[in-house]
């Protein structure tokens, strides 16, 4: 079987780690070799990104995480792996460069043109787009036993505008938009049922 790249993105707080994992947890009951994974993926650059304040530096160091990830998922597409991941390129281009000051700077291709190098020129073949109410997000995030790797981004006033900028790209690149503010289940059920399209298997 061809190996898939699968990316679960949103906003901080919509679930895209619940839904990873329940995703992978389903595949492999289809008996279908699946490698669960997410950005930031490298442990010192996780570091330097918690410890940096610069929009600018924080792109790079997305960037270069992003690169040394891809060259995992380049080597388990090969291996005939379904990939998920908890993040991916959406990210950058919502948080850094839409609801950053990046866009102030940095033309709308040239940062698509960075993401695509930072991928290897790998495509995924589906991306999720967790669209959920930002103060239910922000309520989810507070009320969390395990805090977030990363949360300098948590706030409600940011949360709004990366919502739109989520909304922005899905449309224009024709990203599949769950809608996050539905229970747990029904989410992975409306992940599922698009992900099963791939392989032409009805949901049991």
């Amino acid at each position: 079987m061809k190996g898939k790249l699968i990316i679960i993105d949103g906003i901080d707080g919509s679930g895209t780690t619940t839904q990873s994992h329940l995703l992978v947890k389903k595949l492999r009951k289809y008996q279908i070799p699946t490698q669960l994974t997410k950005e930031p993926n490298n442990k010192y650059i996780i570091k330097l990104i918690k410890e940096n304040r610069e929009n600018i530096a924080d792109l790079f160091l997305f960037l270069a995480d992003r690169s040394l990830h891809y060259l995992k998922i380049k080597q388990w597409l090969k291996e005939g792996k379904w990939i998920i991941t908890d993040r991916s390129f959406p990210s950058t281009l919502v948080y850094q460069w839409y609801a950053g000051d990046l866009n102030q700077l940095i033309a709308e291709n040239l940062i698509l043109f960075l993401n695509h190098l930072s991928q290897l020129h790998i495509q995924p073949d589906l991306i999720f787009i967790l669209d959920v109410n930002p103060q239910t997000a922000f309520n989810r995030l507070k009320n969390k036993n395990k805090k977030s790797q990363i949360n300098k981004y948590e706030k409600i006033k940011l949360m709004k505008k990366l919502q739109l900028g989520y909304r922005y790209f899905a449309k224009k690149y024709q990203w599949k938009i769950i809608n996050a503010n539905q229970s747990i289940e029904e989410v992975n059920k409306n992940i599922l049922e698009e992900v099963l399209k791939l392989i032409n298997i009805k949901k049991s």
